[in-house]
């Protein structure tokens, strides 16, 4: 709960959403409802999601979240993003979903020299 109070962390790192409960462990970072759907449909080589309130973490799972975040995530995965491609929590599902796979899937905006997966 207190990771999520960080900044950054407060919404979802893929649209905004103000109700960010849930978590990609491997990601490091904190998504709504809606999106940790998307990020299950990417497989668990990709992104793994677990509750914030549902699901147990192991301390190295928290320690994780701790170093990474939304805002350092978003800072290596979205360095190359163009100005008003990302969605916000009013979009489409399917324009959501378009964004996370370009996201994470096809790195189709990381930044450049980045090794995968994050540690």
């Amino acid at each position: 709960d207190d990771l999520m109070k960080l900044p950054g962390n407060r919404e979802c790192a893929d649209c905004s959403c103000k109700q960010a409960r849930w978590a990609s462990i491997n990601l490091g970072i904190f998504i709504c409802m809606r999106c940790s759907g998307r990020h299950r449909n990417l497989g668990v080589h990709i992104s793994q999601v677990r509750s914030t309130t549902l699901d147990s973490w192991t301390p190295k799972q928290v320690e994780f979240m701790k170093r990474v975040g939304n805002e350092k995530c978003n800072a290596i995965f979205e360095a190359n993003l163009p100005a008003n491609r990302k969605p916000t929590s009013s979009d489409s599902d399917s324009s959501v979903e378009t964004f996370i796979r370009e996201k994470y899937e096809r790195t189709l905006y990381i930044k450049k020299g980045v090794k995968l997966p994050l540690t």
